[in-house]
Formats: C-alpha cells, structure tokens, sequence
C-alpha cells in the first residue's frame, strides 16, 4: 500500500503525492512523473465548485498520472455523500474520480460510475467490517482502493493486511505534526514490512 505524501517538494517514486487548491503552486513530485490524488478539502472548508475547476485547469498538463479525484463528501454520512456525488461529479467528469464512503454505505448502492473508492467515514466506522465489506465490493467491481487516515503503522498494517492493498493508496496528516522527512522515514518502513494476512480486530483496537 502506497503513501501519498501532502508536500511540494519531495520526489521520491517509493511515495505517490496527494494535492489540493490549497497548495502553492505545483507540487515537484508531480512534475517529475510520480502518482498523484486530488482531496477535495471538503474536512477543513466549505467546497467552491469554480474555484476547484479553475485549479483543474492548471494540473491539466499532468492529468495521465492522476490516480483520482476525491469528489466532495459529508462525513460520517453516506446518504448525504451519495447526493453530493451526483452533484458535483458531472462537473468534474473530464478527471478520474473517487467516490468517499461514509458510516451507512455498506447498505447503500454505489454511483454508477466512479473510478476509486476512497475510505473515509468516523474512525469507528472505518475500522468496521462494514467498511471491509464495501471495499471488497469497489474490489469485485476493479476499482481502485484508498484508505485515509492513515499515519501510524498499526492502521496501516490493518488495512495492509486485506487482499489487493499492494496495489492500493493511503494518506495521513501526521507529516504536520512530526514533519515530512521523519514520517516519510517511517512509511518506508512500513511499506517495506512483509505483508500479514489480515486479522480482524474493533476499532477500540486500532484508533492511531
């Protein structure tokens, strides 16, 4: 499973990047060829769909190496997430998108069309096998899979555990906390430990 790293200037091709308007300019990595995702910030600021496209429009150049678009999403709240998503997706359909599954999903139908399933929802949800159970669906259906939230190496290992994840993608915030050269030092690790088969554990047991 592959990090996407939230900064300008690391290239670095162990690591994917993961961008949005809010950075300043364009981030190294992606000009130099590396996997890149678009957050839509939907979690810290009210979404502006002009101002979205308008950035579009400056990343256009290095569209063949963008994994997906995060369409935005109301945490904790499928029904709701379902609704933005058949608003704002046929704004944005020129791009690969993804589509953020919220605590309810597992009983709802996905869109009809989307490209990857990013993994959000509240910690408890996400770590549920209710979110597992729609993984393996986007799964059945190729699509392809992101986890977010995640920064230490037991989530990861949670999640890395599943069938598939070595084609998967993961983000986390902690490079703002403890700074990117020493997070990206530990994700390297993380991604070069052997994968585990996957054991089920409440979400109590994994919060970080």
């Amino acid at each position: 499973m592959m990090f996407l790293v939230s900064s300008g200037g690391i290239v670095d091709f162990r690591f994917g990047i993961l961008t949005s308007p809010g950075h300043k300019g364009i981030p190294k990595g992606i000009i130099h060829g590396m996997s890149w995702a678009i957050d839509n910030e939907c979690y810290t600021k009210t979404f502006e769909l002009l101002r979205f496209q308008t950035w579009l429009e400056t990343m256009k150049p290095y569209r063949d190496t963008c994994l997906f678009v995060n369409v935005p999403d109301i945490v904790g709240n499928a029904r709701e997430t379902l609704q933005q998503f058949a608003k704002f997706a046929p704004d944005l359909s020129d791009w690969p998108l993804a589509f953020a599954t919220q605590d309810g999903q597992e009983s709802l139908e996905f869109p009809k069309s989307f490209d990857a399933l990013f993994v959000g929802g509240t910690t408890d949800w996400k770590m549920s096998s209710s979110a597992i159970e729609c993984i393996q669906r986007a799964q059945s259906l190729g699509k392809h899979i992101h986890i977010g939230r995640v920064n230490w190496y037991r989530r990861f290992a949670y999640f890395a555990g599943l069938p598939g994840s070595e084609e998967w993608t993961c983000d986390g915030t902690r490079q703002r906390f403890e700074g990117v050269e020493r997070t990206m030092e530990d994700w390297a690790k993380y991604m070069a430990r052997p994968r585990q088969a996957h054991l089920f554990v409440s979400s109590g047991d994994c919060t970080r």
